[in-house]
């Protein structure tokens, strides 16, 4: 309904495979809560993709393997350097994971266990996806005081391993210095002169997601995630918890409440979608100690608690959308209006954010022409993963084609109603065949798994 044809999906290190004892539990919950009624049956990652190719799809799924799977495959989520075997163990996951179809790897490095890994592991992995020739997709440490380094770090781990590199949603954030995300963009063209496949991208909102254990110390999950929420409760720990949170979402450690608001959990389903600071109020708590219940509630599952925020200015959206090296990206997951997985959504990217682009800021603000806009949607994503029978309009390529009004197109959910179609899209054609048959859904699902 948004026009979307294919999905790219499993970034930011996260995907439901491969499946071990070691992490059987945390990747079974997180499935629970995504997908209401699905069951586990895999363990690889082609299991996985056969999963899906049973069930159907609609569009189009090329799915990464993500960092976070591979290393609680190999040695749970302790947050601590892996040892040689353990490295040896992750190399060998993602090889058979490749073989088995992901069409590339990508790394979280600002969540657990993912923020544990040291360049070396980081750099023998990509060696792996360089063998293959695939792709490295990374959410780097941090955007805020060392945006610059990290951005430097990913760069030099996969040009000293040789593997193609995506930045994910490359903006800067409250902390970050003047200058920083220039720099970032500077050495990215830098190291293209050299030689190195690097860009980024940007998602379309000024408000994003994230993840709520991110913003924790190290030290607090050295028993592993379900330990760390019990110590929560002590509040000893807590209190040095509270002076120990700046990474990641600085609007935490500031007390910015108001800007940011409950997402995705197992157990605090009944505040989703409100602020921190409503929910303190709601329970009789400074919003901190709210936040820090709701982590303590999620037990085993910590790790995946979700949140929203304003994590961006109007005005480094539009220098980031115009900049030639940054693609556009949703961020979202999906869902029908009618569906079960509706009530779950909370964030308008989900079932707006084409239309946002196309009408509000081509249309209406003016920031890119509107073919530049629809290039960074589709023929430029599609070239950056290795889809090259799509994401072009040419003669002998997978017939992916949307129908839409340049002039009436627009977005029409909001925070507040988010499970909200858009308008201006007429028709859509999954390979071939209408999805999307005059601004209804025709029911079909002649969507593939796209494997490398």
């Amino acid at each position: 309904m948004q026009g979307v044809t294919t999905e790219v999906v499993g970034n930011c290190g996260m995907s439901y495979a491969p499946v071990t004892p070691l992490n059987r539990a945390r990747l079974e919950t997180d499935v629970a809560r995504t997908s209401p009624g699905a069951s586990m049956d895999w363990t690889t990652f082609g299991d996985y993709l056969d999963h899906v190719r049973r069930g159907g799809v609609g569009v189009n799924f090329a799915f990464l393997v993500g960092h976070a799977a591979i290393r609680s495959a190999v040695m749970g989520s302790e947050e601590r350097s892996a040892t040689p075997d353990e490295m040896a163990g992750m190399e060998r996951q993602l090889a058979q994971a490749l073989e088995e179809g992901a069409i590339g790897f990508s790394t979280g490095l600002e969540f657990v266990p993912g923020r544990a890994a040291s360049p070396d592991e980081l750099t023998a992995l990509s060696r792996v996806v360089a063998r293959f020739d695939r792709i490295h997709t990374c959410h780097q440490r941090t955007r805020n005081e060392r945006f610059v380094e990290s951005v430097n770090e990913i760069i030099g781990v996969c040009e000293a391993a040789g593997a193609r590199l995506q930045i994910s949603h490359n903006n800067k954030r409250l902390g970050a210095p003047d200058g920083a995300w220039e720099q970032t963009m500077e050495a990215q063209e830098a190291a293209r002169r050299r030689g190195l496949d690097v860009s980024c991208d940007t998602t379309s909102y000024i408000a994003g997601l994230g993840l709520m254990a991110a913003v924790l110390p190290p030290w607090l999950f050295d028993e592993g995630p379900a330990t760390a929420a019990e110590r929560l409760a002590d509040p000893v720990i807590r209190e040095k918890v509270k002076g120990d949170c700046r990474r990641y979402w600085l609007m935490v450690a500031e007390g910015q409440w108001d800007i940011m608001w409950l997402g995705r959990t197992t157990n605090s389903g009944e505040f989703f979608g409100q602020t921190f600071r409503e929910i303190g109020f709601l329970t009789g708590k400074d919003p901190m100690d709210a936040y820090l219940d709701i982590l303590h509630k999620e037990g085993a599952g910590i790790a995946d608690a979700g949140m929203f925020g304003q994590v961006k200015s109007p005005e480094h959206l539009r220098e980031l959308m115009q900049h030639p090296l940054v693609g556009l990206e949703a961020d979202a997951w999906t869902a029908s209006a009618q569906g079960p997985l509706a009530p779950l959504v909370n964030h308008p990217a989900s079932f707006g954010w084409t239309a946002r682009i196309l009408g509000d800021y081509v249309r209406e603000r003016k920031w890119l022409p509107l073919e530049e806009a629809i290039k960074k949607i589709t023929a430029m994503p599609a070239a950056k993963f290795g889809l090259r029978d799509r994401g072009l309009l040419r003669p002998g390529l997978a017939a992916d084609v949307v129908i839409f009004d340049a002039g009436t197109i627009a977005d029409n959910a909001s925070f507040d109603r988010p499970a909200v179609y858009p308008s201006g899209i007429e028709w859509v054609f999954v390979n071939g065949q209408a999805a999307v048959r005059q601004g209804q859904l025709a029911g079909s699902r002649t969507g593939e798994v796209l494997t490398g």
